[in-house]
């Protein structure tokens, strides 16, 4: 009952952010679709918000069943011990569910890479878009497993660091510890460059196909820029969110490392270090969508006579990679300088 009670009262200001923002992505989406099939009126009805309101409900009484039910097994001894951030299990619900959208991720690239273009249609064939959907597939799959993915990737990749020694192999440690947290944060991150990846991938193939067929169709690249830049916010927004979970952990991580005799200078390289990892992973989880999508598109209109022309979307990747890092280096550099000036007994003896 008060998880149901949370869930209603917390959906209530998501509903009126997502009527704001549906009103635009409802305006692109039609817009692209009136395209091909004639006009399109979307109306938000009171029915439409009441289905959100008990979808959001519904989500958060199953997210809180497992824990809810792990947690009264636990002993009360037990409950009161500090657990390790990184003891983080996939759910056999999860599995589960990793293992359907992954049949699903297949059937979608099977297709991707085996569909016949149709009709030429303005100088364009038909029935394109598919390696898109495949890798926006990907993406989310990235995000069911996460918990199971996002830390082995993290450690694999970053092992050369530790030979680095000092505040690289702090910070590797520290994002090790917090597999659980960085997970998450890595995932939704990766969410929004892979979604980033593989709408620009799709929209820079085309126009080179276009450029080099010298075909007269006009690609609209407003419309792919504004939803890049709602997702990509949204996921930015949620990693932040995460990361900032962190705070009070990072206040007795902080402490300890002054008892090392580590300088506010090194503990900041930390924060930037363990920033740059979180940033690197999740390009790493998009690489997969970008290609899948370049090498997907490209080969369709090859299929149809025109050019093999894969051009994947490099560069807005960095971008929106460069202004994921900043970020989050803001979010783990503001506590620092107060961690760094408060006593160390009385953070450790508070933690």
């Amino acid at each position: 009952m008060t998880i149901a009670t949370l869930g209603l009262v917390s959906c209530i200001p998501g509903i009126l952010v997502g009527i704001l923002v549906d009103q635009t992505f409802s305006s692109i989406l039609t817009r692209i679709a009136s395209e091909k099939m004639g006009a399109i009126e979307v109306i938000q009805t009171p029915t439409t918000i009441l289905f959100t309101a008990v979808s959001v409900v519904g989500i958060a009484v199953l997210g809180a069943f497992g824990p809810a039910r792990t947690a009264v097994k636990v002993p009360a001894t037990e409950a009161i011990r500090e657990m390790s951030l990184s003891i983080r299990r996939m759910s056999l619900t999860r599995w589960g569910l990793g293992a359907l959208w992954s049949l699903i991720c297949a059937a979608q690239l099977f297709l991707a890479f085996t569909i016949q273009p149709q009709k030429i249609d303005d100088g364009l064939p038909a029935g394109g878009g598919q390696a898109m959907l495949a890798a926006i597939l990907i993406s989310i799959l990235s995000v069911i497993i996460a918990p199971a993915l996002v830390p082995g990737l993290l450690k694999v990749w970053s092992l050369p660091l530790v030979h680095l020694g000092g505040p690289w192999l702090v910070a590797r440690r520290s994002t090790s510890w917090r597999a659980s947290l960085s997970g998450s944060a890595v995932a939704l991150l990766g969410l929004g460059f892979s979604f980033t990846a593989a709408l620009m991938t799709n929209l820079y193939t085309t126009e080179s196909v276009v450029a080099s067929a010298h075909l007269p169709n006009k690609i609209n690249q407003l419309d792919t820029l504004v939803m890049i830049a709602i997702l990509g916010l949204i996921a930015l927004l949620g990693a932040i969110a995460v990361v900032a979970m962190t705070s009070r952990s990072r206040q007795r991580e902080f402490a300890i490392l002054r008892c090392g005799g580590s300088t506010i200078k090194q503990i900041r390289a930390q924060a930037v270090i363990e920033s740059l990892l979180y940033t690197c992973t999740a390009l790493l989880l998009s690489s997969v969508p970008l290609i899948v999508t370049a090498v997907g598109e490209a080969l369709f209109f090859h299929k149809a006579g025109l050019d093999f022309l894969p051009d994947p979307a490099i560069g807005p990747l960095m971008v929106v990679a460069s202004v994921s890092f900043i970020s989050l280096s803001i979010v783990l550099l503001a506590p620092v300088k107060k961690a760094y000036s408060a006593p160390i007994g009385h953070t450790l003896a508070n933690e």
